[in-house]
């Protein structure tokens, strides 16, 4: 009974005839917008430019904050700067680095990998953007830095790089190895812990009586800071390549 009055209400609307010219006008019509989308991919250069936007604002308030607060702090270093000054590079760079790693956790969480890989560039890609982005930020700040307190004590310039190099390529490395180690989910407080180390270790270092700011002990700076730089660029090209697949998807299932 419902199917035929349904039958008979379809009935009573009206149906406009089929009219060919109509149909060959539209296609014209098409014709002339010239639209291929196959021909308007994006470029590496719009594409990097494009993922910027994607960073988090809390990264970059974070990065700023940092940066403002050291060079304030070397200004106002006053009396005895070398004793103020260089502390103030290694402890900051461990925060500059933790800031980075809000970032690249929120990409190698569980989960996120699956609708990155449905994305046309691919999950490292991604990654490398960010990894380019926030080094080529934090070397600017170590540079501005070391200029500074350079400036205002008697170091050279290459001291003062040594002295934020050293803390930051390893902070560095320890996230990279937690990142590539450990649940996603957890890889933040892990670095927040590793970072909250070196810099406990440091300010130790600097109220003991063991002289880590004086020339001679500069081999072991280097030292810390090439190890460090060699861990980094081995975990990062590990990485890279993991965000290629779905490891951790496989190993700890995905988000909820």
């Amino acid at each position: 009974m419902r199917d035929r009055k349904l039958r008979q209400r379809l009935g009573d609307i009206p149906i406009p005839d089929y009219e060919e010219e109509a149909y060959l006008q539209t296609l014209k019509a098409a014709r002339k917008i010239n639209l291929h989308p196959e021909r308007q991919r994006v470029s590496r250069r719009e594409f990097f430019i494009g993922q910027l936007p994607f960073i988090s604002r809390k990264v970059w308030t974070a990065k700023l904050i940092l940066t403002a607060c050291l060079i304030l702090g070397i200004l106002e270093t006053g009396a005895a700067p070398d004793q103020r000054v260089w502390p103030l590079l290694s402890v900051s760079a461990p925060l500059l680095c933790l800031a980075n790693v809000n970032e690249l956790c929120d990409i190698c969480r569980p989960g996120m990998r699956e609708i990155l890989k449905a994305a046309r560039h691919s999950p490292g890609e991604m990654l490398l953007v960010r990894l380019l982005v926030f080094g080529f930020m934090d070397l600017s700040v170590c540079l501005a830095g070391a200029v500074l307190a350079a400036d205002l004590t008697a170091g050279l310039l290459w001291q003062a790089v040594l002295y934020f190099a050293a803390p930051f390529s390893v902070m560095c490395a320890g996230c990279m190895t937690v990142m590539n180690r450990c649940r996603d989910e957890n890889a933040l407080w892990y670095c927040t812990a590793w970072g909250g180390f070196l810099i406990a270790a440091v300010s130790m270092l600097r109220a003991s009586a063991v002289p880590v700011y004086e020339a001679d002990r500069l081999f072991g700076w280097g030292a810390a800071a090439a190890a460090g730089s060699v861990v980094t660029v081995l975990e990062i090209n590990r990485l890279l390549k993991d965000m290629g697949g779905m490891r951790h998807e496989i190993n700890y299932g995905t988000a909820d």
